[in-house]
């Protein structure tokens, strides 16, 4: 797991470590949420690991791999989460937003997707977190889905290249998924607009995204690759 610390990482681990997998999280800053986590993941009766890593910055992710493979033999899944989200008009946006933007969703997810590429194990698994904003009238996300549409076109291209390998690769895409990193970008009137145009009346959960994928990283899913998966409700 590149993240997996908090919030949908950390569910997508937990996830990932229920089904018995040796579960490595790479985290930046928030040290105690990594720890907490991998007490959770270890409380699956799997091996659990945090290592500090910087998924900005491309050889800290190959020594990230090369590190869990030299220990492990072998890397199987690849999922990557971490991301930021800056929401104004295009207009408005500083060149200093849009280099933050383009390093933490563009850039992460690059360094992360060709590191898989030189470290996973063939019929490996390679999934990347984007958003259904990349589909839909974006707005003051403009920027933002932006930097998450440049890496679905990454995931379709690399699924061909990495195809006779048996290596699949997918983007989910969720929609408003309650939690600290969408709260952290919204307002609690734009969460309540939010909230009742969803058919369920209510936002998505890191619980929700989990199981799909989970789902994709199974043996199941063996012939899905190329793809986003748009896990949103049925609100878009």
């Amino acid at each position: 797991m590149v993240g997996g610390s908090r919030n949908q990482g950390g569910a997508f681990a937990e996830n990932v470590a229920a089904r018995g997998a040796t579960t490595v999280i790479s985290y930046l800053g928030d040290e105690d949420a990594a720890r907490q986590t991998v007490a959770r993941l270890a409380a699956c009766g799997v091996i659990a690991v945090a290592i500090r890593s910087d998924a900005t910055v491309s050889a800290d992710v190959d020594a990230l791999f090369a590190k869990v493979v030299a220990e492990y033999g072998k890397l199987d899944i690849v999922i990557h989460t971490p991301g930021a989200v800056l929401k104004k008009p295009l207009v408005d946006f500083t060149d200093e937003d849009f280099d933050h933007l383009i390093n933490l969703n563009t850039r992460s997810a690059f360094n992360t997707l060709r590191a898989a590429a030189r470290h996973l194990a063939d019929n490996g698994r390679y999934v990347v977190l984007s958003t259904t904003l990349t589909a839909v009238m974006t707005g003051t996300y403009g920027l933002y889905s932006g930097s998450k549409a440049a890496v679905e076109r990454m995931v379709l291209a690399a699924s061909k290249e990495l195809g006779d390998r048996g290596i699949t690769v997918n983007a989910v895409a969720p929609g408003p998924v309650d939690d600290d990193f969408y709260r952290g970008a919204e307002t609690p009137e734009s969460i309540e607009v939010a909230t009742h145009h969803s058919p369920r009346g209510r936002l998505g959960t890191p619980e929700d995204i989990a199981p799909v994928v989970g789902w994709l990283v199974s043996d199941g899913a063996g012939w899905v690759s190329g793809q986003t998966i748009r896990a949103n409700g049925a609100m878009f």
